[in-house]
């Protein structure tokens, strides 16, 4: 059961993310990945305090948001993958900026996501 919420959580992780990448354009800077995964932090963040107890009697659930949607919706694979092509084409500067962006608004973001879940729990 837990390979089906975690398939479906996927299904629909994935869709968002195909459509929120469509409809930021990037330029030389990857911008929607890292909106992405930065909102994606975020919703981490709340869904694992917010929900805590809830997901503690419902794991399949947990799994299908976390995992499946949360899992989906982000992606380390563009980020390394956006990481290359600008090293490759000599934008090593945007390429370190976007690491150290990604990584520094990811944690801040999810950090905000958990203490707002937690707050409202």
């Amino acid at each position: 059961m837990v390979y089906l919420a975690i398939f479906i959580g996927g299904a629909f992780g994935g869709g968002l993310r195909y459509l929120t990448s469509v409809m930021i354009h990037n330029t030389t800077f990857p911008l929607s990945t890292i909106i992405i995964n930065v909102l994606g932090a975020l919703l981490m963040g709340v869904m694992t305090s917010y929900f805590i107890s809830y997901f503690k009697t419902h794991p399949n659930i947990k799994k299908m948001i976390t995992t499946g949607f949360i899992g989906a919706f982000t992606t380390y694979s563009s980020l390394s993958l956006e990481t290359v092509v600008l090293l490759k084409n000599g934008h090593i500067i945007i390429a370190i900026l976007y690491l150290i962006l990604s990584m520094i608004f990811g944690f801040i973001f999810i950090a905000i996501g958990y203490k707002k879940g937690t707050i409202h729990s």
